[in-house]
């Protein structure tokens, strides 16, 4: 099989790749479902062995026709034995097509059924339902995490408990006093916590509010070298923080960031530099050929050189741990190195075919997660792009060849990558790219040297102690980079978010590329006529006319597209948009989002509820420059109100969540699903809770009382008075006429700048509490024609009463309030409405 320019591709390269892609795709169908893969395996096993018998039976009756034919010189017998012959070859080849498939889907679909009969263990499963606290046994499958957060800090780690089902996967979330410093993977605890049921498709089946924790007196062998991998840890980790610039060390060695400050943080992440401080094939691959590159400087045979590397790829995944994303590393480095990056075509696809399976198969629930998208995704734009770039960076546009690799790897990457992570944050990294062609040169010192210290800190503390600050130097340039690149005008372009961005980008990728294809003659086209000569003067024959109107139309539909999205729309919106902003009633249809800050610390903003839409909360955030959500606070759980949180609970810090409902039970609610599946540390709040932000920012509790259970989950509803920056601000939920007398019975100082209008404005008010606000704005975020009737005319009619001047989400859009340099507030809408706001509303 050839393509254009006399490239040649193995014959049936495509298959194992394309039957793990399929097998993939079925195991994330089958998980959120339980039992759907017992199904799935059955038909699948039932459809293979049909073709397999229906190939033997005509294969069989095929050759007693040419044995047949044969004994007969009949031209009849002849007819008919050769159709009966194609018949065969062509249910052979379908078979062979077929069955590879059809075998992954077995295994996968095997495992997947082995998993989910483990996970449901009938006595787990009823204690978590009750929401009872049991003494369990675990052993521990990560290394301890700890992580600061406005609630204090919060330490976890993955586990898995002794059930009678087998060993199920758990996530434990760990008391502040347990000293769990040298405890690694292997390690065997047991204590007593709370477990709460995820949702079939997380990778833990449950999560373990632990009490009291204590490691078992003996430990399986594992648990030796997962204590020595912790010990070295800790010390580089403790090495690190005594040197200036040092951060991000531990996160090149050996992928803890528990040093990284929140700003590098977000920078690393607005710069698509995050891979760098987590363990990634880059890693891995960087110390396989170091290994490589050692034993063959000393004379190390071919066999001996392997054996080392192996060794040493070995003892680097104990001390980096054994978690899913490691394993990934590992797998996704060897496809690279096995291939040539990409440069032996042969051998690319077939091998991250097989490292889709090897990994699914090992852990089915990795299907679904985001981390391995990403990282296949990577790997496969690797190896297809990235040698037939950096040849064509190198030949025309004369780029040398390191410089041309290094930007090869990240712009291929980035290419695969793009429209997944628009499902995870919204906006491409423009200087992505050149932000890790930047730092490419410095992360392989800093990962090298911070090896080096990792092994020697245990050992000789002052050795590593210079290894580091070594690696500081690499490691400062890096940090540089992200916080130029994150700063830059334009870092981060407009698109939106969802799978529409991410289909519209794959869309305009594929078009490019495309068109750079048959530009450079990787892809030829149908042409007619005479083929056009070389001139001597040419390098190369001119393309055909139709080649060129293809390329021509493919790059400006492309160029315009992109241009239109990222630039023209933005700056519009952008110019348009007040920056100075210190409320935000964003236009998310028939529910609330709300974003808060003070103005002289833009990054740090409180969002207010989700909405149920996550595409109208995307767009909102975008427009206001929002990218990471310091306090998420989800007034209650009501879907207008929370039923977005899925669409961004990956850019929050922590989240307050209302008390629970006297008809609900705790480990029963979505948020805390979703909260604890995300990661995110989350408090419930009551009345008396309070929090300090960054500048003028504060927010206060008012109600419900502590060691209430409110009956309905609007009645549970946060109300909380916030400062933000200049103005005051009250936030009623959903409160309704009984909350709202109890808050007024309260005493509280109720004077604000600002009301947000309870319930959508709904007719459920106590109007002594608006007139007691003394408002001057009042902030409505309801949907346009809402078959609830919202607002109530009684309640706007108490607002302009009040003196109150009434904003509204389904006339206005998204709305914006600023203070100017009088401190007198000034408003901002997305639209205008078709009569003036006490007109609309009157």
């Amino acid at each position: 099989m050839t393509q254009a320019g006399g490239r040649r591709h193995a014959p049936g390269q495509h298959r194992l790749f394309v039957a793990a892609l399929l097998g993939w795709a079925c195991t994330a169908c089958a998980l959120p479902l339980p039992g759907l893969a017992r199904w799935l395996t059955l038909v699948a096993a039932a459809i293979g062995t049909a073709l397999l018998v229906a190939w033997y039976f005509v294969r069989r009756g095929a050759a007693s026709l040419r044995g047949a034919a044969s004994s007969s010189a009949t031209v009849s017998s002849s007819a008919v034995a050769v159709p009966a012959a194609t018949t065969a070859r062509g249910v052979g080849v379908m078979t062979q097509l077929v069955n590879l498939p059809l075998s992954v889907m077995v295994l996968l679909g095997a495992q997947s059924e082995v998993g989910e009969q483990t996970r449901h263990d009938r006595y787990l499963h009823e204690v978590a339902a009750q929401g009872k606290t049991i003494a369990f046994e675990a052993q521990l499958t990560s290394f301890v995490e700890r992580r600061v957060t406005p609630f204090g800090e919060r330490a976890w780690a993955r586990a898995t408990l002794s059930a009678a089902s087998g060993s199920v996967p758990v996530m434990l979330w760990l008391p502040q006093d347990v000293a769990a410093t040298h405890w690694g993977p292997g390690t065997q605890v047991h204590g007593r916590g709370r477990l709460e049921a995820q949702h079939p498709a997380q990778p833990a089946a449950y999560t373990v509010q632990v009490r009291d924790l204590q490691q078992t007196a003996m430990q399986p062998v594992a648990a030796t070298f997962g204590a020595i991998a912790a010990h070295v840890r800790h010390a580089l980790v403790a090495s690190s923080a005594n040197v200036t610039g040092a951060e991000l060390v531990p996160g090149f060695a050996v992928g803890d960031t528990s040093l990284v400050s929140d700003s590098l943080e977000a920078a690393m992440l607005e710069s698509s530099l995050t891979h760098l401080v987590a363990v990634s094939g880059s890693n891995t691959g960087l110390v396989v050929a170091a290994l490589v590159w050692l034993s063959a400087r000393l004379g190390a045979g071919l066999r001996l050189r392997l054996a080392v590397a192996a060794l040493g790829l070995g003892c680097f995944l104990v001390v980096v741990g054994p978690d899913a994303s490691v394993q990934r590393a590992a797998v996704m480095a060897a496809v690279m190195l096995a291939s040539g990056f990409g440069g032996r075509r042969s051998l690319a696809l077939p091998s991250l075919g097989a490292a889709i399976v090897v990994l699914l198969a090992a852990d089915p629930w990795q299907a679904l997660q985001p981390g391995f998208a990403l990282s296949v995704a990577a790997t496969a734009g690797i190896l297809l792009l990235a040698t037939p770039l950096t040849r064509w960076l190198n030949t025309r546009a004369r780029m040398p060849q390191p410089l041309a690799l290094a930007f090869a790897v990240a712009l291929a990457a980035q290419l695969s990558c793009g429209p997944l992570l628009l499902l995870l944050q919204p906006g491409l990294p423009a200087a992505g790219v050149i932000a890790n062609v930047l730092a490419a040169p410095a992360a392989p010192i800093g990962t090298g040297l911070g090896l080096i210290a990792a092994v020697l800190a245990p050992f000789v503390p002052g050795a590593a102690h210079l290894a580091v600050v070594a690696a500081s130097l690499p490691a400062q340039w890096v940090a540089w980079v992200a916080h130029v690149a994150a700063n830059l005008p334009l870092a981060r372009l407009a698109w939106p978010a969802g799978w529409w961005g991410a289909v519209l980008l794959a869309v305009c990728e594929v078009a490019l590329i495309t068109a750079w294809a048959i530009n450079s003659s990787r892809i030829g086209l149908p042409t007619a006529g005479r083929i056009p000569l070389r001139q001597p003067w040419h390098t190369r024959p001119a393309p055909p006319r139709a080649h060129r109107l293809v390329v021509t139309v493919l790059v400006t539909g492309s160029l315009a597209l992109v241009t239109a999205v990222t630039l023209a729309t933005p700056i519009a919106q952008h110019l348009a948009t007040p920056h100075g902003w210190a409320v935000v009633a964003c236009d998310v249809g028939q529910g609330d989002a709300l974003l808060l800050r003070d103005p002289a610390a833009p990054t740090e903003v409180m969002l207010v509820d989700t909405g149920d839409d996550p595409q109208l909360l995307a767009a909102c955030l975008s427009r206001f420059g929002v990218h990471r959500i310091a306090l998420l606070v989800l007034s209650h759980d009501d879907a207008d109100h929370v039923g977005a949180l899925d669409s961004i609970v990956h850019r929050v810090d922590a989240a307050l969540v209302s008390p629970t409902p006297y008809a609900a039970q705790h480990s029963s609610r979505e948020v805390i699903r979703e909260l604890t599946a995300a990661g995110v540390p989350y408090r419930v709040a009551t009345a008396g809770d309070t929090g300090q932000g960054v500048g003028d920012f504060s927010w206060h509790v008012l109600a419900p009382r502590r060691g209430t259970a409110p009956h309905t989950t609007n009645a549970a509803s946060l109300i909380m008075m916030v400062q933000s920056g200049p103005m005051r601000v009250l936030l009623l939920g959903d409160s309704g006429q009984p909350e709202q007398a109890a808050l007024i019975r309260t005493g509280h100082p109720l004077q604000v700048d600002v009301l947000k209008v309870a319930h959508h404005g709904s007719r459920d008010q106590d109007h002594r509490l608006t007139q007691a606000t003394q408002a001057d704005w009042a902030l409505l975020s309801v949907g346009a024609d809402n078959r609830y009737g919202h607002p109530a005319q009684s309640t706007l009619n108490a607002l302009l009463q009040g003196g109150a001047t009434i904003l509204r989400t389904d006339h206005h859009g998204s709305i914006a309030l600023a203070a100017d340099a009088q401190g007198a507030i000034r408003p901002w809408v997305e639209r205008m409405p078709q009569t003036a706001p006490t007109e609309a509303v009157g």
